[in-house]
């Protein structure tokens, strides 16, 4: 990767990075306001400040339009599917959204959007 690149964080990336160090050198790391809401724990809330996170608002409507659009299951959160939408408006730009959610990987995979997993978590 290099220093231009875009990387697109869940939570996940947030929550379960015991060192976030690697993510500062991956390049512009952005992130969405459902992502960010989100975010409980008093560590975790602090990260996107530290590490210069840019949050994207994500409109309800956009999620709606995603949904239809590209056939997204409710099992998919908000938050998974704003990544998707970010990853959409920012695809000139190469993203990679960083997450350890399979079923929200299946759909990046189905959409050609880079992925990169911190942790995998299987959905039950």
């Amino acid at each position: 990767m290099s220093s231009r690149d875009t990387v697109i964080l869940d939570a996940s990336a947030i929550l379960h990075m015991r060192d976030l160090r690697p993510l500062m050198g991956m390049g512009d790391l952005v992130t969405t306001n459902h992502v960010i809401n989100e975010l409980k724990d008093a560590r975790a809330i602090v990260v996107p400040e530290i590490l210069n996170i840019s949050v994207y608002d994500i409109s309800e409507d956009e999620i709606v339009r995603a949904r239809r659009n590209y056939h997204l299951p409710r099992l998919l959160s908000d938050a998974d599917v704003s990544l998707i939408v970010l990853a959409l408006k920012l695809r000139d730009r190469n993203p990679m959204v960083i997450t350890d959610d399979s079923l929200l990987i299946k759909f990046l995979r189905k959409l050609g959007i880079r992925y990169s997993v911190i942790f995998l978590r299987r959905r039950q």
